[in-house]
């Protein structure tokens, strides 16, 4: 796969900021973006209003069952400090997980945020990215042409929708991959992905990348689905913009991520048949 983009390294003045002096070490996964240093996790904050609005969130939501790392507020009390964001580093690992867990995790952690008023930003979030774009295609609030290796998979599950009209609101629409195990303790829910849309959709959000990435069994489809409202158009929904997330990728930007449909087939297929 080819470079993505280029990662600057948070410089001495925002370490020292935010109380931390040890070297950044490059932490795996969030795009080789992501830095520990000492007890702080750092990242790059490209939206300043969007950073500071899911710290002071994050702050104060108190949720069972599940851990949530909390914001570092830099010396003099900001959560952006030239560009970037901090966090408590959380105990825990990623593990291969009983996805049927996984799953009601997702389902109670949406219940429990569910209260949770639409933010302003959402209205201003720059279409600079594959995700963000990906999502608005999906729920056709924006339209793009496709790639002609990507466009017969989109064509087959657009085919599959249905109208549906479930209650949307703040959802974390990267979960599955997003989950901690510490001996222990709860499982930590962490890099929150904050999107606006049915609290079933980031549980088909986490069916999909299970099925199609972790090697989940497809029975999960039918776990989900007995927990899960209208679960087999959310699933639908939550493929089409893996596809199209794709295809975005390495339309506008020339990624090479078009191997990456391979995985995706069998599930596509699987959808193809539930909803057919």
């Amino acid at each position: 796969m080819t470079k993505r983009r280029a990662i600057t390294v948070p410089p001495e003045g925002v370490l020292t900021a935010f109380g931390t002096c040890s070297s950044p070490e490059r932490l795996p996964g969030g795009q080789g973006q992501a830095f520990r240093s000492g007890n702080c996790i750092l990242k790059p904050a490209k939206d300043d209003e969007q950073t500071n609005w899911l710290a002071g969130l994050l702050e104060i939501l108190r949720c069972e069952g599940f851990r949530l790392p909390k914001p570092v507020c830099s010396r003099d009390g900001q959560y952006v400090v030239d560009g970037w964001q901090a966090w408590e580093r959380i105990e825990g690992e990623h593990r291969s997980a009983d996805w049927e867990d996984v799953v009601q995790l997702c389902i109670d952690f949406h219940e429990q945020i569910a209260d949770v008023v639409r933010p302003a930003w959402l209205d201003r979030v720059p279409l600079d990215n594959q995700w963000t774009i990906a999502d608005k295609v999906t729920w056709n609030e924006l339209k793009a042409e496709h790639h002609p290796t990507c466009a017969p998979l989109i064509a087959r599950l657009r085919r599959c929708l249905k109208w549906i009209d479930p209650q949307s609101q703040l959802i974390h629409g990267d979960f599955g991959g997003n989950v901690l195990y510490a001996d222990g303790l709860p499982p930590a829910v962490i890099d929150f992905s904050p999107y606006w849309r049915p609290a079933g959709f980031a549980v088909g959000v986490v069916v999909a990348d299970a099925i199609v990435w972790e090697g989940a069994d497809i029975s999960l489809i039918e776990v989900a689905s007995m927990q899960v409202d209208n679960f087999d158009q959310l699933l639908a929904r939550a493929e089409l913009r893996r596809i199209v997330e794709i295809d975005v990728a390495h339309r506008l930007w020339s990624w090479d991520v078009l191997g990456e449909l391979d995985a995706h087939l069998p599930l596509v297929r699987a959808i193809a048949d539930r909803c057919s």
